[in-house]
Formats: C-alpha cells, sequence, structure tokens
C-alpha cells in the first residue's frame, strides 16, 4: 500500500511539472508606457554581406542606338533596418557620359548615365556593388501607446493623399475601406484589419505591368505591387497614412533576383513608418532580406528598379540580375559597428532561449524575482540596440557606443539567465534525489516486514 501511495505521489509530482511546463504568460517582456524610450522593434537577426545589381540594354537591331538615357535608383539608408555602402559602380559600353546623381523631395536618389549609344548586337551595361547591414525587425506594436496623428503634419497630408495606381478617393476603395475596419478607431488594429483583408481577398498572379489599386479590388488577383498598392490604398481612405516602398527582396541568402519587389508601410504615431509585405504574409515585420531603394513618391522616375528612355522609337532588350550573399569578413569602414550589434543581437537572442528553457523547467514559480530582474535586463537590452540602430546613420559615435552597451548587457543578461536555469535544474535534481531516497528507504522498510513476522 505505501508503495502503492509513494507512486501516486510521483505521479501528481510530474503532474504538476508538465503543468508548470505548459503555463506560460502571452507577454513576457512589459514595456513601461512611462518610458519614452520604449522598444519599438524587436531585432532579431543581423545580416553582413554584399549585393550586386547589374543592368545590361542589349541592341538587336542592325542600326545604332543613339541618345538613349538611363536612371537607376539606388539602395539608400531611409530606413533603420538596412544601412548600404556602395563600394563601386561601373559602366562599360559604346559611348555615353555619366554617370550624374539625382535626387528628390522624398530622399530618392539616382544615377543617371545620358548620350548612350549602342552598336548593333552590343550591349551597354552598368554594375552597382555595394555593402549590406541589414537587420530582421517585428514590430510588437502595443495598440494603446500609438498616440492620435497629427492632421495638421507633412507626413499626415501627404501619405492620406491619393496618387496614381493608389486610388484611396475612389467611392469603390472608399466604401470597402469603411466595411472593413467597421467601428475599430485604433489606427493599428485598423491596419491589421486591412492588411487581412487583403491578404484575403487578393489572389498572387503575376502580372505585366502595374494594375493598381483599383484594378486589384475589383479584379481579386495581382502581384505584389497589387498587393502593396490596395493596402496603401485602403489605409489612405481610412486615415491612416501608407507609403510604398520599392527595390529587391530575396527568400534566402545567396540568392540571384531578376526582378524586383515592392512592400508597404504604415504610419504609426510614437513608432513611426512600420513595414507590411501584404505578399509574402509579413505584418508589423520585415526581414534582412528586403532592401529599398524607392519610397513615398518617385519623383524623377515610376516605382522600378530602372528606367532606359530617349533611343528611338525600336525597343531594346534589357536584362538585370541582383545578387546577395553573406559574407564572413566585415568590411564597412565603421566595423566595429557591425561587429558589436552582431554580437549584441546574438547574445541577446540566446539569453532569450535561455529564459524560454528555465520557463519550461518551472523557474518563472521558483525564482519570480530573479526572472523578473533578468526579463528587465533583456528588454532594456533591446531598447538599446534599437537606439545603437536608429543613430548609425547620422551619429556613428553614438551608435558604436550604444552597441558596445547592448553587448556588454547582452552578456550580463546571459550570465545570469544561465544561473537561474542551473539553479532550477539543480533543484529538481535534488528533489529527484530526494525522492530517490525516499522510495528506497520505504522499499527496505517493507522488505524487513516478511522477515520480521516469519522471525515470530
Amino acid at each position: 500500500m505505501k508503495i502503492q501511495s509513494l507512486t501516486k505521489l510521483m505521479n501528481v509530482l510530474m503532474l504538476c511539472m508538465i503543468l508548470l511546463a505548459l503555463t506560460f504568460p502571452d507577454a513576457w517582456l512589459s514595456v513601461d508606457e512611462a518610458n519614452s524610450n520604449f522598444l519599438k522593434y524587436d531585432v532579431s537577426e543581423v545580416f553582413v554581406g554584399e549585393l550586386k545589381h547589374t543592368i545590361q540594354i542589349i541592341n538587336p537591331w542592325q542600326n545604332v542606338v543613339a541618345g538613349g538615357k538611363l536612371v537607376v535608383p539606388l539602395l539608400k539608408n531611409q530606413t533603420g533596418r538596412h544601412y548600404v555602402v556602395l563600394q563601386n559602380f561601373s559602366a562599360k559600353g559604346d559611348q555615353f557620359s555619366g554617370p550624374t546623381y539625382l535626387s528628390d523631395g522624398f530622399g530618392n536618389v539616382y544615377f543617371c548615365w545620358e548620350g548612350i549609344t549602342i552598336f548593333p548586337g552590343n550591349n551597354f551595361t552598368v554594375e552597382l556593388d555595394y555593402l549590406v547591414l541589414s537587420f530582421s525587425v517585428k514590430y510588437p506594436v502595443d495598440a494603446n501607446l500609438a498616440g492620435d496623428y497629427d492632421v495638421n503634419s507633412k507626413v499626415y497630408r501627404l501619405y492620406t493623399q491619393p496618387e496614381e495606381l493608389i486610388q484611396s478617393d475612389n467611392p469603390k476603395i472608399a466604401e470597402t475601406a469603411q466595411k472593413v475596419v467597421g467601428k475599430e478607431k485604433n489606427p493599428h488594429e485598423r491596419a491589421l484589419l486591412i492588411y487581412n483583408f487583403v491578404t484575403k481577398h487578393l489572389e498572387y498572379e503575376i502580372q505585366d505591368r502595374e494594375r493598381g489599386a483599383l484594378w486589384a479590388l475589383e479584379n481579386g488577383k495581382g502581384d505584389c505591387s497589387e498587393y502593396s498598392y490596395l493596402f496603401v490604398a485602403l489605409c489612405r481612405a481610412v486615415g491612416i497614412p501608407a507609403r510604398i516602398q520599392a527595390g529587391f527582396a530575396f527568400h534566402h541568402d545567396n540568392e540571384v533576383l531578376e526582378d524586383g519587389h515592392m512592400w508597404a508601410e504604415y504610419y504609426l504615431e510614437n513608432y513611426g513608418w512600420i513595414p507590411v509585405d501584404a505578399a509574402w504574409g509579413m505584418f508589423s515585420s520585415i526581414d534582412h532580406k528586403h532592401l529599398s531603394s524607392i519610397q513615398s513618391v518617385p519623383e524623377v522616375m515610376s516605382y522600378a528598379n530602372f528606367l532606359f528612355g530617349g533611343a528611338g522609337s525600336k525597343p531594346l532588350e534589357n536584362k538585370q540580375t541582383i545578387w546577395l550573399r553573406r559574407v564572413s569578413t566585415i568590411r564597412f569602414s565603421d566595423s566595429q559597428f557591425a561587429d558589436k550589434i552582431m554580437a549584441a543581437v546574438q547574445k541577446t537572442r540566446l539569453a532569450e532561449f535561455t529564459i524560454f528553457l528555465g520557463r519550461f523547467l518551472g523557474v518563472k514559480f521558483t525564482l519570480p524575482s530573479e526572472v523578473k530582474n533578468v526579463e528587465q535586463k533583456i528588454l532594456t537590452n533591446k531598447i538599446c540596440i534599437q537606439m545603437a540602430v536608429d543613430s548609425w546613420g547620422e551619429k556613428p559615435t553614438v551608435a558604436v557606443y550604444n552597441a558596445v552597451r547592448a553587448l556588454e548587457g547582452a552578456e550580463d543578461a546571459l550570465k545570469d539567465a544561465w544561473m537561474l536555469t542551473a539553479k532550477v535544474f539543480t533543484l529538481y535534481i535534488a528533489m529527484a534525489l530526494l525522492l530517490v531516497l525516499i522510495f528506497l528507504a520505504l522499499l527496505k522498510r517493507v522488505s524487513k516486514k516478511p522477515l520480521e513476522a516469519q522471525a515470530i
């Protein structure tokens, strides 16, 4: 009977451990609303690599083509999610001049080659080589922290207006947008409702040209352009500032593309511009393989990776390749920042995993105050990483300082997380040994009783 009772006790203890393992709070890194420097986005991965963009304009005809003009938007650092350095560029052809540097009022920058002459069967080739430091990020948006829009601000006035292919003032789009958001007032929740509608309403189908938001709504299909146009148009129709991002997006590292990609962003007060790639199923997040060259309204050219024209009526052939690869050796002039921020992110993620492992072992219930302390360190460290990423473009010294702080904080949090996990693991080993000793003692006691009875 006593052995059966001990078995029941062990079963109860095992059940308790399983319940502890399955008990996870929904959010274990809270944001202090009183702290204005809160976590806006969480960096999960850092990529260091190279990108090569090659464009060929080919003359298949038997006559000389002259007077051509090639405009190429450059990858730029308008977003904190990636930084690029144009390391080298070259142009090869029969006759040409340039490049000249162009820019517009929205921060888009371009190279322009003019006077391009291409002899029969020849081509004009441009190569652009970039160094890339990019980040995979996710915005853990707290809808309550999204402030009210300043309807008189430049951002609000510009990015709630219709534009070509984004017909946010069209009655059909306006009516659809109102139906989608219903009575919801919070802009973040409204954007999520619109995203869900777009992903369900559209079926992915490659188009031979830009169709626009209205066409996508009426036909229920489109490629990345139509997904983006429709999301932006619906957002603008209900007063959410939104805009286009165009450039390149890779499914994996070390990939070669022949076409560009388009996605979108919506704006939240206190958060800034938040990425959305409806065609790829990304809301309030983006990976390190999305690299932007055009945002907002392109004034020099349309949303495209390049534009060639002015060379007569006969169409020329063109070909582009975009090649991305990860590198092990960091070649940035300020390699200290890239080194430190990469190590800080990696160790912060490891500290998170270690705490997750500790939670599985029940550390939240055995050492609650120590767990809370480590979680706060991890949160503080994520904010420090965010500050470093945000400041590198304009204040590199401040960025390096924050990257060093983030790395030191990550190492401290990782050490504490391992100590907590080791403590609770040791506690369970001690409990298991104690149970074994109790079991052996009871077994010994039970085995003696028949001998005592026989002696009597």
